[in-house]
């Protein structure tokens, strides 16, 4: 899979701030549901990305893109692959209980529990995703090609129907126990190889250099004052604050377990709750440190890029966003 699937920014962005504010901040039960939401979501696209792995290596297989034709209004596909023969958008969707696809007036309806609720119809979203999907590629200059497009439903135990005499529909909707054989008839579809293997690296890498995450600030979005976030470094074993850092290592005076590391955690928190850019001052406030050559020495380690001279100089720590979790040691 060129682009595996990875937690959406949001997501992370709400992990943290759940953990930046005090439990009994009005905001987190929102900031929870809100989160469990996405994360039933990812779930979902992630079930179908493991599917995906069957797929030989011919197949480009690309999560979660979004993309623009004039970087102001854009689209997003849960799943692009890309083949010789065609390219097929997926549309992944993890509902329990019994899904209705409604063609009288077109949308979803789930019912589970004896409660109903409507969606926008993934269908459409598709269509609308398809021909957007082909306006970027004759934006960039690519051959027009075929699209097909996919319903996956991520969960195996929901029930699918549709209103009488519309059921052709569900050639395009499958489970994840169908979906490998439902890519290989939609490209059996197209005999005639439309790019070649040097085109299709192409794409790719075009779609993956302006692939643009939607990067919301999230204190606005909740209305939430930068004053409110909890400060210094979380112990990445019990998650209790206030670690202490003596002779290189940070302890934690709740497990007693040590780390070496467990500061980059709160660099990360800060990128994504604040800005992607930190000095010196501003991690130490934000780390709980008093000494500058310390937090000095530990913005060095890292490696991060920065800009402008002494006290002036701000390292940029979004490249720690998706950077592995730091190890914890006793």
């Amino acid at each position: 899979m060129l682009k595996p699937c990875e937690k959406p920014l949001k997501m992370l962005k709400l992990e943290a701030l759940s953990r930046r504010l005090p439990p009994n901040h009005p905001k987190q039960e929102k900031i929870r549901n809100d989160f469990r939401k996405i994360d039933t979501g990812f779930n979902g696209e992630r079930s179908i990305g493991n599917e995906l792995k069957d797929l030989s290596k011919e197949y480009q297989v690309l999560h979660d893109l979004r993309l623009s034709n004039d970087g102001s209004r854009y689209f997003q596909m849960d799943f692009l692959i890309i083949t010789r023969n065609v390219c097929i958008i997926i549309e992944v969707k993890n509902f329990a209980g019994m899904l209705y696809f409604d063609r009288t007036y077109p949308q979803l309806i789930r019912t589970k529990d004896g409660q109903e609720q409507a969606y926008l119809d993934p269908l459409i979203q598709v269509d609308v995703q398809k021909s957007r999907l082909s306006d970027w590629l004759a934006f960039h200059k690519f051959p027009s090609l075929p699209i097909e497009t996919l319903i996956a439903n991520a969960n195996s135990n929901t029930i699918i129907r549709t209103t009488p005499g519309f059921t052709p529909i569900f050639k395009r909707i499958t489970g994840k126990e169908t979906l490998i054989s439902k890519i290989h008839t939609l490209e059996e579809k197209y005999p005639s190889e439309q790019l070649t293997q040097r085109q299709r690296n192409r794409l790719s890498n075009t779609m993956m250099l302006t692939n643009t995450p939607h990067n919301q600030d999230i204190l606005e979005w909740y209305q939430i004052d930068e004053q409110d976030l909890l400060k210094s470094v979380q112990c990445p074993k019990c998650s209790t604050l206030h670690m202490q850092y003596h002779w290189g290592k940070w302890s934690c005076g709740q497990c007693s377990y040590a780390s070496k590391d467990a500061h980059i955690q709160t660099l990360r928190d800060f990128a994504l709750l604040i800005k992607p850019k930190i000095t010196n001052k501003q991690a130490r406030l934000f780390l709980q440190i008093d000494s500058i050559n310390i937090m000095q020495r530990m913005l060095s380690a890292l490696g991060l890029p920065y800009s402008g001279q002494f006290k002036n100089r701000a390292y940029s720590v979004e490249g720690l966003i998706h950077e592995k979790k730091p190890k914890t040691h006793e």
